[in-house]
């Protein structure tokens, strides 16, 4: 998951650390509480006004909440969206750059490339084997995000680009792979989509988990249980790699990767004098052994 966890739980997290912030002001003046920012304009005017009813300490109150106010800011739009649009711009100009100085179709091709990873990294999405395609992806994906007003459209973005690319990547891939690379790109979208509605920690750590599950399903990987998002990290490693395949073989290493990783992390970690117990268990005559092991063990 790109991943990573993800780019959705950057920008759920961001906007629950700025929310408190702005509710813990002591000024008079209120902090909006709408889910739509306020312009910059906007953010000067509550400022100008919480100066006004609290002279005093609003001296040291007023600039940090502006501050914050800020922050989320940029003529209307959340700080995350703006962030999104000025980057996608910048892959885009690095991309005509790159295809007025190519002089071959190879070098073409691979302006291509660049320009889809950039923007796939601006939404924060882990794109499978890039095709001739997905260049119609990475320009309906550049429209989306420049035309974004919320980071609920970022998420459909990234949802909408990476299922484009996978959908390309399909008709290039084996059958069975290209199976595998579409379940487990659905699984990234639907965590995305599921993390971008979370209200609480809670809800996007069970998106996580269900998340993780779904991946491992994808690649005939069964979980063991266990608590809060210990397993999460290897679902998300596991993700990448099955987008990234390109042959049975790839799909294979990926399974035995992830089936490997989440055995690590369930394997119980022993104490010395545990382990002193289950070497006797083994062998009850092996008490120098065992007691051996026992001198060079350490907590």
């Amino acid at each position: 998951m790109n991943r990573s966890p993800m780019f959705a739980v950057v920008f759920v997290g961001a906007s629950l650390a700025i929310g408190c912030a702005a509710g813990g002001q002591g000024s008079p003046e209120p902090t909006s509480t709408s889910a739509q920012p306020l312009t910059v304009a906007q953010c000067g005017t509550q400022r100008d006004s919480c100066m006004a009813n609290d002279p005093l300490f609003g001296f040291f109150t007023c600039p940090l909440q502006y501050t914050q106010c800020v922050a989320t800011a940029s003529n209307g739009l959340p700080a995350q969206v703006s962030s999104a649009i000025s980057d996608t711009a910048a892959c885009t100009s690095s991309d005509l750059e790159c295809t007025n100085a190519a002089t071959t179709p190879t070098q073409l091709a691979a302006c291509a490339t660049t320009e889809a990873q950039c923007v796939a990294t601006v939404v924060q999405v882990h794109l499978p084997t890039i095709v001739t395609g997905t260049a119609t992806c990475v320009t309906q994906s550049v429209k989306c995000i420049q035309g974004a007003e919320a980071v609920s459209d970022l998420t459909t973005c990234a949802n909408n680009l990476e299922s484009c690319a996978v959908t390309q990547a399909q008709s290039v891939l084996p059958p069975a792979v290209g199976e595998v690379v579409g379940g487990v790109s659905s699984c990234e979208t639907t965590l995305n989509s599921c993390i971008a509605a979370a209200a609480t920690p809670a809800a996007v750590t069970t998106c996580s988990q269900t998340g993780a599950t779904c991946v491992a399903g994808s690649l005939g990987v069964t979980l063991p249980s266990l608590p809060g998002t210990a397993i999460v990290n290897c679902a998300e490693t596991a993700a990448n790699c099955a987008l990234d395949a390109s042959t049975p073989e790839n799909v294979t290493e990926c399974a035995n990767a992830l089936t490997s990783c989440a055995g690590s992390v369930a394997a119980p970690v022993l104490t010395c004098a545990q382990k002193w117990t289950a070497c006797l268990t083994k062998n009850l005559f092996n008490f120098v052994q065992c007691d051996a092991d026992l001198a060079a063990c350490s907590n």
